[in-house]
């Protein structure tokens, strides 16, 4: 008979015959489902758990905490869409096609699986809606501010703007139409609709700046 101490243990709350990768996967998926439905607040771990198929016991065994599931969702999504929009958008040099690629960058992702840019948009709200999370929040929305205004900064010295455009105003302006698409592109449109509306706000964009 062999030693039950010589087998191997499986992780604290890992469902019996799962992958551990898989496993949290599983989780990260419904949260961040649950979370762009619902909201912050009203998410629990008995939910999500519900969600994923697994029990709670299994969420404790990945994440410490709802604010430690959360942050980690944020984190990721972030790198998935603004991060690579921007890298994307940066191999660019005139501003609108900076711009148009940063939008249809993060509206890529959005026609692969439209709720990261859901979890985005719904995550700036609970941030906002609630002070601990505040933080995140602001670190989101000064990511795209400094790439928005870099971008404005390097046009304006490469006179591809006219020179009574205001730097900061032109900043708050874009960030404003960016939330605004990323709203419309995770409850409202559809990706096939996304695309002929940033062909239609570069244009615009291009005219009001030139």
């Amino acid at each position: 008979m062999s030693d039950p101490a010589a087998q191997p243990r499986r992780g604290r709350g890992r469902p019996v015959g799962s992958d551990g990768a898989s496993t949290r996967e599983q989780i990260l998926r419904a949260a961040r489902e649950l979370f762009s439905e619902v909201g912050y607040d009203r998410a629990t771990f008995t939910d999500i758990a519900a969600r994923a198929d697994v029990t709670r016991t299994n969420i404790n065994h990945y994440f410490r905490s709802k604010d430690d599931l959360y942050r980690t969702l944020f984190e990721a999504d972030k790198g998935s869409v603004l991060t690579t929009g921007i890298a994307d958008a940066q191999t660019r040099a005139d501003l609108a096609d900076r711009i148009a690629v940063f939008l249809r960058t993060a509206m890529q992702v959005d026609a692969e699986d439209r709720v990261y840019t859901r979890f985005l948009a719904a995550s700036l709200f609970d941030a906002l809606r609630n002070p601990e999370l505040g933080d995140w929040a602001t670190e989101q929305v000064d990511y795209v501010r400094g790439f928005l205004r870099a971008a404005l900064e390097t046009a304006a010295a490469n006179e591809e703007i006219r020179p009574d455009v205001d730097i900061a105003a032109a900043t708050e302006m874009l960030i404003a139409a960016i939330w605004g698409m990323a709203m419309y592109a995770g409850f409202v449109g559809t990706p096939e609709q996304l695309e002929p509306m940033i062909d239609q706000f570069i244009g615009l964009l291009r005219g009001a700046l030139a």
